[in-house]
């Protein structure tokens, strides 16, 4: 697709620029932290685009990656470099079973420390009595 000479859409190299982007960051199966952006002439269109972009990194068995998000409010060191991720499994692709619920933990990472947990009902139940 071109643009005519002179078009507001028309780039410095005759080219159409993106008016939308979208963006995830996610780590790969081998552990590497990754960025994927998406560039579209619409807001819709890159919506289209990163419905077909998450479904293949889902199936490529790709992790999300989630940083610690702030709302101004709370009093830390100041270091939110290091987020908490979700670790994909071993390879023998089994975690560890809860012992009070008797359902299957996730393994979670964050400043080189390692734990498994799971969701329960208002909170987070790593398998042991409270």
């Amino acid at each position: 697709m071109s643009a005519e000479a002179g078009s507001p859409l028309a780039g410095s190299f005759g080219y159409i620029e993106a008016t939308s982007t979208w963006s995830t960051r996610y780590v790969d199966p081998s552990g590497f932290e990754c960025l994927l952006s998406i560039q579209a002439e619409t807001g819709s269109e890159a919506l289209k685009k990163a419905e077909s972009a998450i479904s293949h990194l889902l199936e490529a068995e790709c992790a999300p990656l989630h940083k610690n998000i702030s709302s101004g409010n709370h009093k830390g060191n100041g270091n939110n470099s290091n987020a908490t991720i979700m670790v994909k499994t071993d390879g023998d692709g089994k975690n560890p079973i809860c012992p009070i619920h008797n359902i299957e933990m996730q393994k979670w990472s964050k400043n080189g420390r390692t734990w498994y947990s799971h969701r329960w009902e208002d909170g987070w139940c790593q398998g042991k009595p409270s």
